[in-house]
């Protein structure tokens, strides 16, 4: 559904007619709000523009992609040599704590990352992350499933009848009261779960600092 299908859906829920400019304002808050109320796999980026070499340490700013929104997961490695490290996350804050151990820090105010770490050789910055999608227009749509596109326009429909706050929502609730909105938000993340057991293998997720080579064996370091 484009934002102008989306604006004459709302209009059909509210038996009522908002403005073009107000509708669209609305569309795009409450997608922003189901977009940012999981990691969704829909959304996962790989950005792979930066490198950490010798002679580099925790002090070096990488710049993060335009469109970041959250990390997911981030590891180094040379695709030559089959070579690739996972690294955990910590704070900005205590990056000079782990300064070289294997970890990685996020600055959101300047949006750079950084590396905690000490390497020999130079390593391509591998990161995983939810990228934030372009408002939408009379004439684009959601990156979405278009069976979800609805959802939006349900959302719009529940805040503007009820009056609630969009800054203190939870999309569920908002949703309760409508059968067949709820359904669909349900269905939207049973999905997201579905693609995500799918990626592992139904298996637990692989985390922490590890070697990780093409044939599936991962040894600790």
């Amino acid at each position: 559904m484009t934002g102008q299908n989306l604006i004459d859906f709302i209009n059909e829920i509210l038996d009522d007619e908002i403005s073009d400019d107000l509708a669209l304002d609305l569309i795009n808050n409450a997608k922003n709000i189901i977009e940012g109320a999981r990691k969704w796999r829909m959304l996962i980026k790989e950005d792979s523009s930066q490198t950490f070499g010798s002679g580099e340490d925790y002090t070096d700013a990488k710049d993060l992609p335009s469109d970041f929104f959250m990390d997911d997961m981030v590891y180094l490695g040379i695709e030559a040599d089959e070579d690739y490290s996972e690294y955990d996350p910590i704070p900005f804050n205590q990056r000079r704590l782990f300064s070289q151990n294997g970890k990685y820090s996020i600055d959101y105010a300047n949006d750079d990352i950084y590396i905690c770490d000490k390497v020999d050789k130079t390593y391509t910055i591998y990161l995983y992350y939810i990228y934030e999608t372009d408002d939408l227009t009379v004439s684009t749509s959601p990156v979405w499933p278009a069976k979800y596109h609805k959802l939006i326009g349900f959302l719009v429909a529940e805040l503007y009848k009820t009056s609630i706050d969009f800054d203190d929502i939870n999309v569920g609730q908002a949703l309760a009261h409508n059968k067949q909105a709820a359904l669909l938000w349900g269905s939207m993340q049973e999905w997201d779960s579905q693609l995500a057991l799918k990626e592992i293998g139904n298996k637990a997720g692989i985390r922490g600092n590890k070697n990780i080579n093409r044939t599936g064996i991962i040894q600790e370091i």
